[in-house]
């Protein structure tokens, strides 16, 4: 198949608009993470979106909305609360998990009878959901276990041959999926964390939120199950911010061949050493994380990161970072 690479005007917004209603794949931004649409109604299309990403099928589908107005087509019972999230934050970078209507395709929610649902914030997404006016589900438009894509250079790295078009847009301003909160019984469960933090939703609320801690507690939530956001070499994650902790471990690796790269707040403490910036900000962590891992693994053959931020935000941050490196936190 050959991937056209489409602009953000009106010609080229039709073109993709359709191709998403012709049961074809399209690739677009948002300002969390680019994801890969479909018409969320074709059964056939949300099928080849797990064959695009080789993404298992038990693992359910976000449906993205342009307008708050589409909710109730595909989502029924929203609580008081659900609806206070909905008008009052978004659109935003969460999703929330309702009950759903037939309309949406088993496949889409990997038989559950909840559905999760977005209005994301980037105004480039919208205008092109706009242009759909159907409901799109979307992961993020990598391969399966990969970092996800933050611009369309690295969806390409991905999707390139496989999928129908790629809407060449902004780089992601939040870097990081959204928040994913299941708004299905009495107390809201913060599935997938995200920008959107528990503290944030308590104050809109008033109540507590439980946030998801366990790995093995079954969830109704898109994007936890299953090995996530990894680099194509090892990665080991450091979260005190020691330095001698991570010049020693370097040094090791470096002694065994292993061609390391340390991922470091603060590169100036390390000369001599292959150093990288991970972010001064946790904005600037969260915005840059993905690709960051994208590009160093390009040239490096093991990466060492090291994240201290203590942040409601940066709780977020990490459970990207340790899933990046698959645990071998040291």
């Amino acid at each position: 198949m050959e991937t056209r690479y489409l602009q953000f005007n009106d010609a080229h917004l039709r073109c993709a608009a359709d191709l998403i209603r012709r049961g074809e794949l399209v690739a677009f931004p948002t300002e969390t993470v680019y994801g890969l649409g479909c018409d969320a109604t074709d059964e056939q299309a949300v099928k080849r979106t797990y064959l695009a990403k080789g993404r298992p099928s038990d693992n359910p589908l976000i449906v993205h909305v342009w307008s708050k107005g589409q909710i109730p087509e595909i989502a029924r019972d929203v609580s008081p609360d659900a609806q206070k999230i909905i008008d009052c934050i978004m659109p935003a970078s969460i999703t929330v998990v309702l009950p759903k209507r037939k309309i949406i395709p088993d496949c889409v929610t990997a038989g559950l009878n909840t559905v999760a649902v977005r209005m994301p914030r980037s105004q480039q997404a919208r205008d092109f959901l706009r242009y759909c006016d159907v409901p799109v589900a979307a992961p993020s438009a990598n391969t399966s276990s990969r970092p996800s894509p933050t611009t369309w250079q690295a969806v390409k790295e991905d999707m390139d041959g496989r999928i129908a078009a790629v809407l060449c847009g902004s780089p992601c301003d939040v870097g990081i999926e959204s928040t994913v909160v299941d708004m299905c019984g009495e107390q809201p469960l913060i599935l997938r964390p995200g920008i959107v933090t528990a503290d944030m939703l308590e104050e809109l609320l008033g109540k507590k939120v439980r946030v998801v801690t366990d790995p093995k507690e079954k969830v109704n939530s898109p994007g936890v199950r299953y090995k996530h956001y990894a680099p194509k070499v090892p990665m080991a994650l450091e979260l005190e911010g020691d330095e001698q902790k991570l010049k020693n471990l370097y040094l090791k690796l470096q002694a065994e061949g292993k061609n390391p790269v340390l991922l470091v707040e603060n590169p100036q403490n390390f000369p001599g050493f292959n150093v990288y910036c991970i972010g001064q900000t946790d904005r600037e962590v969260s915005r840059n994380l993905f690709s960051n891992l994208r590009a160093l693994e390009k040239n490096y053959g093991y990466i060492i990161a090291s994240f201290s931020s203590k942040t409601a935000f940066a709780q977020s941050i990490l459970n990207r970072l340790v899933r990046s490196a698959s645990h071998n936190v040291v």
